[in-house]
């Protein structure tokens, strides 16, 4: 056998493959000898068949049988001796077996990219502050008291936006009124229809207004609007305000958070400190994983295999256009997304990609691996977060194929707790 290797891009690689005749004709005596020795034919006895008879009968399945046999052997002996990691399928051209001359064929594949990752030991990283400030408590409390808002009438006060308001409208053309609509309730924020026309900067028209007063705006009617004859048309949109609605949030005093289920606010205020600090000494691990990763990655510039990448970001884009669809985005503005949505899902699958062959490539130097017994022992964790049994957890990842990424996610957590032990840390 004959193989070059050729590189076609990033990770790519070309196989080209000539088998000698003399190999075909050896495998082609080989998968016959198999078959006349348990084919069985009308008037002879199993095994007793003439090799003429047999060979003309089965001469395709026997070419198909040596074409696979080879091509096989030959592939996997050339991955073996050059130490080739493919990500993926195989690419394979198409193959032509004939007796007597050799076979040509090509191979296509993606392979890891191979690096190193010396400097890992000692890396240097700054601790961000876990602690609580009274003006994140207050954030917090002011969030929780908007969930609380009601819609009041707020008399003599200027237009906002994110207001409601109660208004009259009128769309005039050539100084002709052609439509009316009175009481109408309307969201005081950009891109609102009103009289079936889209008003992009509605909020600078009606800002400052108090109830009485008038905004007139410039407008296109649309296509839908509601008098044929004027659709298309240049107009004028009157809208009087006659009253002004605004989100109250309820006073933040002990009676709120007597709504909540606590006995004062200075018991709230408590509650709201520990949930933040929590949440905050999570972020601060995050922080910690992502100078680390940061600094191993600058280090161990690398490309990725193509098709690998692209497919994975297709998957990704998927279940994010898949996540807005149940969001109830409307699919015209999932489309007008979807390239800022494949840009962000490009990076986000490509860092992850890195940073995981980089983690398991220094778990291999450290010798860090998962154990069975951790194994079970994680999934006795989740089976136990939601209320379930183990067994039944189990069945569901082997089911779904995810047994293997739980055990490279832990031994990756693993690696990363290993780096952060060994890391110099400034608080």
């Amino acid at each position: 056998m004959n193989v070059t290797i050729e590189d076609a891009g990033p990770c790519k690689k070309v196989l080209k493959f000539e088998v000698p005749k003399e190999t075909i004709e050896n495998e082609f005596e080989k998968k016959t000898m198999e078959i006349c020795g348990t084919v069985e034919l009308p008037g002879f006895r199993k095994g007793r068949a003439p090799r003429k008879l047999v060979e003309k009968r089965f001469v395709t399945q026997i070419k198909d049988e040596v074409k696979h046999s080879v091509v096989s052997d030959c592939y996997q002996k050339t991955l073996e001796e050059h130490k080739l990691n493919p990500v993926g399928n195989p690419k394979f051209s198409e193959i032509e077996l004939e007796m007597g001359k050799s076979l040509i064929f090509d191979v296509t594949l993606e392979v890891w990219p191979s690096f190193e990752v010396n400097h890992y030991r000692a890396l240097k990283l700054k601790k961000k502050s876990a602690s609580v400030t009274d003006e994140e408590v207050q954030k917090v409390l002011m969030d929780m008291a908007l969930q609380k808002a009601q819609l009041t009438v707020v008399k003599d006060e200027k237009v906002k936006k994110g207001d409601q308001i109660i208004c009259d409208s009128r769309v005039e053309v050539n100084g002709e009124n052609v439509f009316e609509d009175d009481d109408i309730e309307i969201p005081v924020v950009n891109g609102i229809t009103v009289a079936d026309t889209k008003i992009p900067d509605l909020v600078t028209k009606l800002e400052g207004l108090k109830s009485g007063d008038k905004s007139k705006i410039d407008v296109k009617l649309s296509d839908d609007f509601v008098k044929e004859e004027y659709r298309r048309k240049d107009a004028t949109l009157t809208l009087t305000v006659k009253e002004v609605k605004r989100l109250i949030p309820p006073d933040i005093k002990d009676d709120f958070a007597r709504t909540l289920g606590f006995d004062s606010l200075d018991d709230l205020k408590s509650h709201i400190r520990k949930r933040v600090e929590v949440d905050k000494r999570r972020w601060v691990e995050d922080n910690l994983k992502n100078q680390a990763l940061d600094i191993l990655l600058e280090q161990a510039k690398f490309e990725l295999p193509q098709d690998f990448l692209n497919q994975h970001t297709d998957q990704r884009v998927y279940k994010h256009q898949l996540d807005l669809l149940n969001r109830g985005v409307p699919l015209e503005e999932i489309q007008k997304q979807t390239e800022m949505i494949k840009n962000a899902s490009t990076e986000s699958v490509m860092r992850e990609v890195k940073a995981s062959l980089v983690l398991n490539n220094i778990a291999e130097k450290e010798k860090i691996f998962v154990t069975e017994n951790e194994v079970e022992q994680q999934i006795a964790d989740i089976a136990r977060a939601y209320n379930t049994d183990t067994a039944r957890v189990r069945r569901q990842l082997e089911r779904q194929g995810n047994l293997s990424y739980l055990r490279s996610d832990m031994r990756e957590n693993k690696v990363m707790n290993f780096l952060l032990k060994e890391a110099e840390i400034e608080e």
